[in-house]
Parts: C-alpha cells; structure tokens; sequence
C-alpha cells in the first residue's frame, strides 16, 4: 500500500521537543533567547579498519576521531533546541512565526534524518488522518507500507547530512572551548550538556563552519569520559581500557543522562 503524508497543522509536533540544530540554526535559536544543550555520544572504533558498510560509513562521517583512555572511540555532537509545552516560536494560534527560516528538522519531520530508518507512523505524533494512501511511485517502504517522500523534503534531508559533515569539526573544537569531555556510549544512552548560554552564542560565532574547515580531520586530543548507568558495560568498558564512569563522577558543568 502507497502512503502519502498530508500535514493537519495539529501542532502535536511542536511541543516538548528537543530539536538538532545546525551551527547556523543554533546560533539563530539564542539569539531568539531560546536555550539550547549539547549531546554527546561516544562509539568505540577501531582505526585504520576499511568497511563498505553503509552504517558505519555514515556513523564515521558524522563524528570525530577521540580516546577514552586507551580506547580509541568516535565522538558525535549535537546542538539541540530544547522547550517544554509549546515551542517558543508558536503564537497563540499554533501558528509558526518562523515558518520561512524554521529548521531543516522542522522541515523534515515526519520523516527521518536518516533515510535508512524505516518510518513507522506508530513512532510519530501525528494523527492518523495524516497519512493517505497514494497510487504514485514510492520513495520509502516498510515490510506493510510504501512511504512516498517529496523532492524539497528529500532535499532537506540530505542538506541535514551534508552539513552534518561539514560542521564535525566545528563542534569538536565547540566542546574543547566549552571543556565538554564526558559522552554516552552510542545506544546505551544519551547525555546532555547544558553549557551557559552567553558562553555559547560566542563560541558558536567563533566556531563557525568557515573556521574549521582548514582541519576537517584534526583528531581529538582529549582525553574522554564515557557514562554508563550499567555495572556490567562499565566493567566492560573499563576491561578495554575506557576510562569509563557512572555519571556526574567527574562533572564541573550541569549534565543529564538519560538511559535508554
């Protein structure tokens, strides 16, 4: 069955969100007066390893060479707006007072920044009355569905990636400014920094994407915390020589994590 997604203007989506944000639109946010935090997310790698596999192709472009102790890992970062209730952009009415300028995520949404991720329905806010069947040709399937994706919407998804890429760099030296060296590991759980916000809007003006590019493969020289609420997976990481903790061990700077 082909499935065609007609947004309802609900405004479901609009409320207790946390938002990924690129430099440019993080920037945007506080001057707003918007708050924005850092995630952070730590993979263990092993270098110099050639792989074709599309995930672990994707995963190596999107972060940064680092080590936690003698574990050599890849770091991702993400600048994310957060709210409760509504979002802050919205009038009264529900309506988007940033519609023309809102961000790539916000354009994107239902759908997901990764193209490789099935969208479910189940998993989205929306109501049912959003998806329609369609008779057009597919873009995006699941074993019971076929999602059809619009050319602006796929253009955004792939812009999210491009400057994904582009701005690696950019947030490693953001955390390095900020002191941020503790991460979750990847699918255990999610950390999130919330560094000052003045702080912020000025590094983020000092860190922009033109700035770093001249090392857009620099490795990290810090040396990184991973956080994990299991015995058995700090055992584990600590066994392969992470320097691995239970959270707020070691922080100086508000820090929350959320177990999966």
């Amino acid at each position: 069955m082909d499935t065609v997604f007609n947004c309802t203007q609900c405004g479901k989506c609009c409320h207790d969100l946390n938002i990924p944000l690129t430099i440019s639109e993080a920037k945007d946010w506080l001057l707003r007066g918007h708050k924005l935090k850092i995630l952070t997310e730590a993979t263990p790698w092993i270098n110099d390893v050639q792989s074709t596999d599309d995930l672990l192709l994707r995963k190596k472009s999107l972060t940064f060479q680092a080590q936690s102790g003698a574990l050599s890992i890849r770091v991702l970062v993400s600048l994310v707006g957060y709210f409760q209730g509504g979002c802050p952009n919205l009038d009264s009415n529900l309506n988007c007072t940033i519609y023309s300028v809102r961000p790539l995520t916000c354009r994107i949404y239902p759908f997901e920044m990764n193209p490789k991720i099935i969208l479910n329905p189940k998993n989205k806010l929306c109501p049912s009355e959003a998806w329609q069947t369609n008779e057009n040709t597919s873009a995006l399937n699941t074993a019971n569905q076929i999602f059809i994706i619009d050319s602006y919407t796929k253009s955004n998804i792939e812009k999210i990636y491009t400057t994904s890429v582009d701005s690696v760099t950019a947030k490693m030296l953001i955390c390095k400014e900020l002191g941020i060296c503790t991460s979750s590991l990847s699918n255990d759980g999610y950390l999130f920094h919330f560094p000052d916000q003045e702080k912020l809007s000025g590094i983020l003006d000092k860190f922009s994407l033109r700035d770093a590019s001249s090392a857009p493969n620099a490795p990290d020289d810090v040396d990184w915390i991973i956080y994990t609420q299991k015995a058995v997976t700090l055992n584990d990481l600590q066994a392969i020589g992470s320097n691995a903790a239970y959270p707020n061990q070691h922080s100086i700077s508000p820090e929350e994590f959320i177990t999966l």
